[in-house]
């Protein structure tokens, strides 16, 4: 499972039931506001972060449906480059390996 967060910035209200969802082993796909902004650790930690970010951090746009495109290609490419290819990407006894390891984050 994944938990789809995409609120508009700065209006992420308090994220708690993303922290339940991250609580279960559900990763998250979120934008970068609220608790997934503190949450969040990156990809140059030692271990794989517990999700992805829509975006990036602080990011902003000159008008809302700039923001709001730029957030959704963000989400699209993280749906198709990151999401979808490590959530099919299995062992050889069908286990996806990778993707239990950022649940154990």
């Amino acid at each position: 499972d994944v938990w789809l967060n995409n609120p508009r910035r700065p209006m992420e209200a308090s994220g708690t039931s993303g922290m339940k969802a991250a609580m279960n082993g559900v990763l998250n796909l979120s934008i970068l506001d609220g608790w997934w902004d503190e949450a969040y650790r990156g990809r140059d930690t030692d271990g794989p972060p517990p999700g992805w970010a829509i975006g990036e951090a602080g990011a902003q746009a000159r008008t809302q449906k700039a923001a709001d495109r730029a957030d959704q290609q963000a989400l699209y490419r993280a749906l198709e480059e990151d999401v979808a290819p490590l959530f099919y990407e299995r062992d050889p006894s069908g286990l996806p390996v990778r993707w239990v390891a950022r649940m154990q984050e």
